[in-house]
């Protein structure tokens, strides 16, 4: 009985067990293969790329140095698939491999590092993480640019991808997960107003356009929804990357701080938006944002509970 049951429920499992590895047995980066793909792209701009070219040849040439690499390693992740003996249990283990789990940690680390007034080693910590530049960050500086970075790299990087393979199969999580790769391999060399990273950013925009205002909707109903949407309704639309800014306006709004702003790249200064008026982030705000990431999280994961149980007593009213 308990087999029948597992094998019916196969999905579900390899599901859970992913879920399980990524949080208790992280690999680290070290030896994650997200590192070498993220060195490959490095390698790949650093070779085509060439800030003096037309605009032109800039954008057929970022476009062609993500898309060929990511389409190769989907190929192949396709066709290793096809001769798989259990190609389920291989989707499970692309969906271990492409959830991030360790930001958090990192981000606690920083906050107890600025609560000991360790700035300098929290901003080698910081830069670890962030594409933007963290020499001059003052501790304010160092706790918002934490906040922004955790903030979306735990919506990207772990929701995200968790909707894609849920809705959508491991393939399309995967195919997700290296544009982020990429995005955030480019940035660390490339200016993020470049012409070259124009066709990436725009696909990326694109695919995620919809599941992350579902989600930003969803994660704001049980908490501040009204400032959330006025946060979305004066902030977010007119933000730099409105994705960026929906997720942003979500934490900024319940954390009542403010998000965003300017920050330099590789030397110069970009003039974002700021999100909200309220007070800038301090050290102890970002064990709230930790705190306000778990209750996130089990509120999704109801949710997520919530529809299986449903499609599975529809399943069998509709056999029976």
């Amino acid at each position: 009985m308990l087999l029948e049951f597992m094998q019916a429920q196969q999905g579900l499992l390899i599901f859970v067990l992913s879920l399980v590895a990524a949080h208790s047995v992280p690999l680290l980066n070290s030896y994650h293969p997200n590192t070498i793909l993220s060195l490959v792209f490095k390698a790949i701009a650093k070779r085509v790329y060439k800030s003096s070219a037309p605009a032109g040849y800039q954008h057929l040439s970022g476009t062609l140095a993500f898309l060929l690499p990511s389409l190769t390693v989907i190929i192949l992740c396709f066709a290793i698939a096809q001769f798989a003996y259990y190609p389920n249990w291989l989707g499970g283990i692309v969906l271990y491999l492409c959830l991030d789990t360790r930001v958090t940690t990192r981000a606690k680390r920083i906050a107890t590092l600025l609560k000991q007034g360790q700035k300098s080693t929290a901003r080698q910590l910081l830069s670890n993480i962030v594409a933007r530049d963290v020499d001059k960050l003052s501790s304010v500086g160092i706790s918002k640019a934490c906040i922004d970075s955790t903030s979306l790299t735990t919506v990207r990087h772990y929701y995200m991808i968790i909707i894609f393979y849920i809705l959508l199969g491991p393939l399309a999580a995967l195919s997700y997960k290296l544009l982020l790769l990429c995005d955030h391999a480019w940035r660390t060399e490339i200016k993020p107003n470049s012409r070259f990273m124009s066709a990436l950013k725009s696909t990326i925009y694109i695919i995620e356009w919809l599941p992350i205002r579902t989600f930003v909707l969803l994660i704001a109903m049980p908490l501040q929804v009204k400032k959330v949407m006025h946060y979305l309704k004066h902030y977010a639309r007119y933000f730099y990357q409105k994705n960026s800014g929906w997720v942003l306006s979500l934490f900024a709004a319940n954390l009542k701080v403010q998000l965003g702003g300017p920050c330099f790249y590789l030397g110069e200064r970009y003039e974002k938006m700021r999100l909200g008026i309220e007070r800038h982030p301090e050290p102890n705000d970002i064990d709230s944002l930790l705190n306000l990431l778990s209750r996130i999280r089990v509120f999704f994961f109801l949710v997520l509970a919530l529809c299986w149980l449903t499609y599975a007593l529809s399943a069998t009213f509709l056999k029976g």
